[in-house]
């Protein structure tokens, strides 16, 4: 890239670092909610994120629990390379750290917005935050299992670090509680590998999601998990 861009690089060090901040937020964050979005919709995309889902818990461990092809595809992370490369390193060393701290958090088994719930006289601030960035609440919703429980939300609240993309584009669900049942409705359980080199290492099993690149009529996506769980 240097060899044929070599002009650009560093071309946009001077710019107001709110612009920068907003670019990593639009060409990283945002790109990444569609990204996220698109593999609860298309098949293929969904078995590269499935073992994000098939666990029955939530924990910082689950964070980044995907394919690596998943990430490999992943637009925002090649966005902020070029991003990076124009010059705005600098806020990506503040911009990354606040970005994992959050998605981590919203992930975590401590559950830290509770504080905000429980009093009322912050509950203008929670009504901000919620909206604002994912919470454990939001987060959970879409980790439960199935919509039927009132709480879950499987096929929406995919934000990473910023929620606000989910109540822009519709797909929010807030309801400052917490599923009870975690997981997919496919719990067939492959080994460590084959959910990590999908689809280059395939399932043995001629009943899991990840024995072939193919699609099935198993699972849409496109539809809630809880048909699969009567």
């Amino acid at each position: 890239m240097g060899s044929y861009f070599s002009e650009l690089e560093n071309s946009m060090t001077n710019i107001s670092i709110w612009w920068q901040i907003l670019a990593f937020l639009i060409l990283d964050d945002m790109t990444q909610y569609w990204w996220h979005r698109l593999s609860h919709i298309n098949k293929k995309m969904w078995k590269l994120h499935r073992p994000h889902h098939v666990v029955e818990e939530m924990g910082v461990l689950v964070t980044y629990r995907n394919a690596v092809l998943y990430y490999a595809f992943m637009p925002g992370i090649w966005f902020s390379a070029i991003l990076i490369y124009l010059g705005m390193g600098y806020v990506y060393l503040f911009y990354l750290p606040i970005k994992l701290v959050i998605i981590l958090l919203a992930h975590s088994e401590t559950k830290w917005d509770r504080f905000l719930y429980k009093h009322k006289i912050l509950s203008p601030l929670a009504w901000v935050i919620e909206r604002t960035i994912s919470t454990p609440s939001t987060h959970y919703a879409h980790h439960g299992l199935t919509a039927e429980d009132g709480i879950s939300n499987p096929n929406g609240n995919y934000g990473n670090l910023l929620f606000i993309w989910d109540v822009i584009f519709g797909t929010a669900k807030i309801t400052r509680k917490y599923p009870e049942k975690f997981g997919a409705w496919n719990q067939i359980k492959e080994p460590w590998y084959v959910q990590l080199f999908f689809p280059l290492i395939t399932s043995k099993n001629p009943n899991s999601e990840l024995h072939s690149i193919k699609t099935n009529n198993d699972y849409d996506p496109s539809g809630d998990f809880k048909k699969h769980n009567k």
